[in-house]
């Protein structure tokens, strides 16, 4: 039962098809829109679902809201942890090496500098400390994406 009721945490319910559609519609959205960007801005899809996703937040009546809340909470853990997964998997070691030799101790130096001044700049500056663990692997790792996966794992709160 213990390993049975884990498993069941991890697959999604009723409740959250709404919130899963809702999703689902704005990154289909976000993919239009940003293919009918001029190439020269260099603007994925990415960016252009977290503006959509804002407007539309906003603008939803606040029943709205409540009805999706439950399947955008589960699209932004479960579904986009397992699409960062595959995205990894598809770097094979050939690629990496591929782009030569100095590739890895390169990224690896920037990465680790990243994660690491980044922090000190935060508090520095007077913010919190989980903030400045998403500022750093936001920054250091691939942007919305990390900020998304390492929020909840430090328990990071909208305060």
């Amino acid at each position: 039962p213990g390993m049975l009721s884990n498993l069941s945490k991890l697959l999604p319910r009723l409740e959250h098809a709404p919130g899963i559609a809702a999703a689902a519609g704005t990154a289909g959205a976000a993919t239009f829109v940003a293919s009918q960007l001029p190439s020269q801005l260099h603007i994925s899809a990415i960016p252009v679902s977290i503006v959509l996703g804002a407007a539309a937040g906003n603008a939803a009546p606040s029943a709205v809201t409540a009805a999706i809340k439950p399947g955008l909470s589960y699209a932004t853990s479960n579904i986009l942890r397992t699409g960062i997964v595959c995205v990894g998997a598809k770097l094979s070691a050939a690629q990496i090496l591929a782009l030569g030799w100095t590739t890895v101790p390169a990224a690896a130096c920037s990465v680790g500098a990243g994660v690491t001044i980044i922090p000190m700049l935060a508090a520095r500056f007077g913010l919190a400390p989980r903030l400045g663990a998403l500022l750093a692997c936001g920054t250091s790792i691939c942007g919305v994406t990390a900020i998304s996966a390492v929020a909840p794992a430090i328990a990071a709160t909208q305060a």
